[in-house]
Protein backbone atom coordinates (compact mmCIF):
# COMPACT_ATOMS: atom_id res chain seq x y z
CA UNK A 1 0.00 0.00 0.00
CA UNK A 2 1.37 3.16 -0.96
CA UNK A 3 0.46 6.59 0.53
CA UNK A 4 0.61 8.13 4.24
CA UNK A 5 -1.79 6.29 6.70
CA UNK A 6 -4.03 8.88 6.45
CA UNK A 7 -4.35 9.71 3.03
CA UNK A 8 -5.75 5.56 2.71
CA UNK A 9 -9.29 4.56 3.62
CA UNK A 10 -10.34 2.84 6.46
CA UNK A 11 -9.92 -0.55 5.02
CA UNK A 12 -6.46 0.03 3.74
CA UNK A 13 -5.90 0.90 7.21
CA UNK A 14 -7.51 -1.87 9.15
CA UNK A 15 -6.08 -4.29 6.35
CA UNK A 16 -2.27 -3.02 7.29
CA UNK A 17 -2.94 -3.54 10.63
CA UNK A 18 -5.14 -7.14 10.53
CA UNK A 19 -2.11 -8.27 8.12
CA UNK A 20 0.30 -8.40 10.92
CA UNK A 21 -1.87 -10.71 13.35
CA UNK A 22 -0.83 -13.99 13.90
CA UNK A 23 -3.30 -16.81 12.28
CA UNK A 24 -5.26 -14.60 10.05
CA UNK A 25 -5.06 -14.85 6.45
CA UNK A 26 -5.35 -12.28 3.65
CA UNK A 27 -7.15 -13.70 0.83
CA UNK A 28 -9.63 -13.69 -1.87
CA UNK A 29 -13.55 -13.05 -0.44
CA UNK A 30 -15.78 -16.12 -1.23
CA UNK A 31 -18.54 -13.49 -2.63
CA UNK A 32 -15.41 -12.46 -5.15
CA UNK A 33 -15.34 -8.29 -3.92
CA UNK A 34 -12.60 -6.57 -2.07
CA UNK A 35 -10.45 -9.13 0.24
CA UNK A 36 -10.96 -11.09 2.86
CA UNK A 37 -9.12 -12.32 5.90
CA UNK A 38 -9.41 -15.77 7.19
CA UNK A 39 -8.99 -17.40 10.94
CA UNK A 40 -8.14 -21.42 10.76
CA UNK A 41 -9.71 -21.43 7.54
CA UNK A 42 -12.62 -19.81 7.90
CA UNK A 43 -13.85 -16.26 6.17
CA UNK A 44 -14.13 -14.31 9.38
CA UNK A 45 -14.00 -10.52 6.84
CA UNK A 46 -14.25 -9.45 3.93
CA UNK A 47 -13.12 -5.76 3.24
CA UNK A 48 -15.77 -5.05 -0.10
CA UNK A 49 -15.15 -1.01 -0.42
CA UNK A 50 -13.43 1.75 1.12
CA UNK A 51 -16.22 2.45 2.92
CA UNK A 52 -17.81 -1.05 4.12
CA UNK A 53 -16.75 -4.07 5.67
CA UNK A 54 -19.01 -7.16 6.20
CA UNK A 55 -17.49 -9.38 9.39
CA UNK A 56 -18.59 -12.63 10.58
CA UNK A 57 -19.83 -12.47 14.67
CA UNK A 58 -22.15 -15.16 14.41
CA UNK A 59 -25.95 -14.89 15.68
CA UNK A 60 -25.01 -15.54 18.94
CA UNK A 61 -22.70 -12.92 19.09
CA UNK A 62 -24.71 -10.45 17.53
CA UNK A 63 -27.58 -11.20 19.55
CA UNK A 64 -25.10 -10.72 22.90
CA UNK A 65 -24.38 -6.83 21.93
CA UNK A 66 -27.18 -5.92 19.36
CA UNK A 67 -27.73 -3.06 21.12
CA UNK A 68 -24.17 -1.74 21.54
CA UNK A 69 -23.75 -2.26 17.80
CA UNK A 70 -26.94 -0.20 16.31
CA UNK A 71 -26.10 2.10 18.92
CA UNK A 72 -22.76 2.94 17.97
CA UNK A 73 -23.95 4.05 14.03
CA UNK A 74 -21.48 2.42 12.35
CA UNK A 75 -22.46 -1.47 12.10
CA UNK A 76 -25.50 -2.38 10.47
CA UNK A 77 -27.30 -5.96 11.76
CA UNK A 78 -29.81 -7.91 10.39
CA UNK A 79 -32.19 -10.62 11.85
CA UNK A 80 -30.68 -14.34 11.77
CA UNK A 81 -27.49 -13.19 10.15
CA UNK A 82 -24.01 -14.49 11.23
CA UNK A 83 -22.47 -11.44 9.09
CA UNK A 84 -22.85 -7.50 10.19
CA UNK A 85 -21.52 -4.43 8.01
CA UNK A 86 -19.37 -1.86 9.35
CA UNK A 87 -19.82 1.00 7.58
CA UNK A 88 -15.97 3.20 7.68
CA UNK A 89 -17.12 6.40 6.88
CA UNK A 90 -15.64 7.85 10.44
CA UNK A 91 -12.11 8.34 11.57
CA UNK A 92 -13.33 5.70 14.80
CA UNK A 93 -14.33 3.08 12.78
CA UNK A 94 -11.80 1.23 11.71
CA UNK A 95 -10.56 1.27 15.31
CA UNK A 96 -14.18 -0.26 15.97
CA UNK A 97 -14.11 -2.86 13.23
CA UNK A 98 -10.62 -3.98 14.42
CA UNK A 99 -12.09 -4.65 18.17
CA UNK A 100 -15.21 -6.36 16.22
CA UNK A 101 -12.84 -8.72 14.76
CA UNK A 102 -11.28 -9.66 17.85
CA UNK A 103 -14.78 -10.55 18.73
CA UNK A 104 -15.11 -12.25 15.31
CA UNK A 105 -12.32 -14.66 15.60
CA UNK A 106 -13.23 -15.74 19.34
CA UNK A 107 -16.67 -16.89 17.80
CA UNK A 108 -14.93 -19.06 14.95
CA UNK A 109 -14.36 -21.08 18.31
CA UNK A 110 -17.93 -22.04 18.65
CA UNK A 111 -20.04 -24.54 16.18
CA UNK A 112 -21.77 -23.44 13.78
CA UNK A 113 -22.98 -23.46 10.34
CA UNK A 114 -21.64 -20.94 7.87
CA UNK A 115 -23.48 -18.26 5.90
CA UNK A 116 -22.32 -16.53 2.70
CA UNK A 117 -21.50 -12.79 3.24
CA UNK A 118 -24.31 -10.26 3.31
CA UNK A 119 -22.42 -8.99 0.14
CA UNK A 120 -22.86 -11.86 -1.22
CA UNK A 121 -26.38 -12.93 -0.50
CA UNK A 122 -27.67 -9.49 -0.73
CA UNK A 123 -25.34 -7.20 -3.64
CA UNK A 124 -26.70 -3.65 -2.18
CA UNK A 125 -26.86 -1.51 -4.84
CA UNK A 126 -26.85 1.69 -2.92
CA UNK A 127 -24.34 2.80 0.45
CA UNK A 128 -26.44 1.02 3.50
CA UNK A 129 -27.42 3.21 5.77
CA UNK A 130 -28.46 2.79 9.45
CA UNK A 131 -31.77 3.01 11.08
CA UNK A 132 -31.70 4.07 14.48
CA UNK A 133 -34.50 3.02 17.04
Amino acid sequence: MTGSPKSRSAGERVAAQLTTWPGLEASRPSCGAGRSFSFHGGQILHLHTGEEADLRLTRAYVERIDKVLVESGQVVIRPDDDWVTVLLDTDTAGALLISLTSLAIRAMDEPKDVQPCTWERTRPRGRLRVRRS
